[in-house]
């Protein structure tokens, strides 16, 4: 229990910042998603056109200061990577087979 007001108004903004937080990790997430479902769905143009934007909601996440920078740079070079697999399936297989 907080003794001081200073204290009292440090867990109040915590409770803001921390649902500020959630709801911006929450979105990242999303942007995720909707990139996996269109690299499974075979569409390659929405893929990027979703990685694109996922790239960039990670970034303005790290300038916000909601995941470090590392993590960012991880999980974009693991998207790019899986974009950049799906295009070399999807030239392999022939073009009766699509």
């Amino acid at each position: 229990m907080p003794n001081s007001p200073s204290a009292k108004k440090r867990i109040r903004q915590d409770v803001h910042r921390t649902l500020r937080n959630k709801s911006r990790k929450s979105m990242l997430w999303t942007y995720e998603k909707i990139f996996h479902a269109a690299l499974d769905a075979g569409n390659i143009e929405e893929a990027e056109r979703g990685l694109s934007k996922v790239s960039a909601v990670y970034d303005k996440a790290v300038k916000a200061g909601i995941i470090h920078k590392n993590r960012a740079d991880r999980k974009k070079s693991r998207l790019y990577a899986a974009l950049t697999a799906a295009k070399q399936a999807k030239s392999e297989t022939p073009a009766s087979e699509s």
